[in-house]
């Protein structure tokens, strides 16, 4: 979660604000403030297009009169976690004696065998601090806690590409037969 600066009008029009941070720094993200007793995560969120985080829970850290943050938002750092992924995998396997040393063994086996959607993390939690509207009013991007992926085609996915076994993917079923000797 952090917060972008908006777009300067005036002088300045089209260029990016930059906030001073308390250490010095200049820079354009930060973390918002929480705001005490806004539930952060929404009741039935992100299945549907529907946000899975409430932007109305945060606001931006007070400024001084120079538009430069007083201090670092108090937002921890994995404040919000994605959904709960699970699901069903099953196997059937049957061995068959032909000969005192060879057998035959038939298996069948389903991973998700309901088909169940394993959404992943929200793609965009950027909210836009603008000064221009109010102090600590933050202005909400329209895909803002919007999920767009599911767990292996997920953006903060690590994997280049996709593995075609694993959590994550449409119900898949294999057959198998194994000649032991």
């Amino acid at each position: 979660m952090d917060l972008s600066g908006g777009i300067a009008s005036g002088p300045f029009a089209g260029l990016p604000f930059t906030y001073l941070l308390p250490d010095g720094n200049d820079q354009t993200n930060q973390r918002p403030d929480l705001i005490p007793g806004v539930p952060i995560m929404l009741p039935g969120g992100g299945h549907g297009g529907q946000p899975l985080i409430n932007a109305a829970a945060f606001q931006a850290p007070p400024t001084d009169a120079n538009g430069n943050f007083l201090r670092f938002g108090n937002a921890p750092n994995g404040v919000g976690r994605a959904l709960n992924a699970w699901q069903i995998d099953m196997a059937l396997t049957k061995e068959t004696r032909l000969t005192e040393h060879t057998s035959l063994e038939f298996a069948v086996q389903a991973f998700n065998i309901f088909n169940h959607v394993q959404l992943g993390d929200p793609g965009n939690l950027t909210l836009i601090y603008d000064p221009a509207n109010a102090p600590t009013f933050l202005d909400v991007p329209g895909t803002f806690g919007i999920i767009t992926t599911t767990n292996n085609f997920n953006l903060n996915n690590d994997n280049a590409a996709s593995p075609n076994t694993g959590t994550g993917l449409p119900r898949q079923i294999q057959f198998m037969v194994r000649l032991k000797f």
